[in-house]
């Protein structure tokens, strides 16, 4: 029995939440970062004034509109997600990795960590469902 054969015969209120889920958890994740473009992105800025990753993708995206914020924030939310090849390069300064606030360092990570399982929950599923239908 293949997947498709399998997964029409769940009830449809539990076919379309497994379609819909993936969506949910990307745009939990997807919201926490704008939140965080709005409340702690002058804090984070604040305490990376010498890193040159920073600096860049300030110069690059801005801080004023929305886009800018939230594009900016996530770019940077990839400093607390994979800060050690940042570090290596002499784009961040590990001394001011320590000085940023563990909560946001916590929702910086958890947010990647929601967008990327909500994108492979998703692909997993169509991919699933395509292969295998008939």
């Amino acid at each position: 029995m293949n997947f498709s054969t399998w997964f029409e015969t769940w009830p449809l209120d539990l076919q379309i939440t497994f379609l819909l889920a993936p969506f949910a958890i990307g745009f939990s994740g997807l919201l926490m970062i704008l939140v965080m473009a709005y409340r702690n992105l002058d804090t984070i800025l604040h305490t990376f004034p010498n890193s040159g990753y920073v600096i860049r993708q300030k110069m690059l995206w801005g801080d004023s509109g929305l886009y800018s914020r939230f594009v900016l924030t996530s770019s940077l939310a990839a400093i607390a997600l994979f800060p050690k090849g940042h570090i290596s390069r002499g784009d961040l300064l590990e001394s001011e990795l320590r000085n940023l606030p563990h909560f946001i360092k916590h929702r910086m990570v958890v947010a990647w960590w929601l967008c990327f399982a909500g994108m492979a929950w998703l692909l997993l599923a169509v991919g699933l469902l395509k292969l295998t239908s008939d």
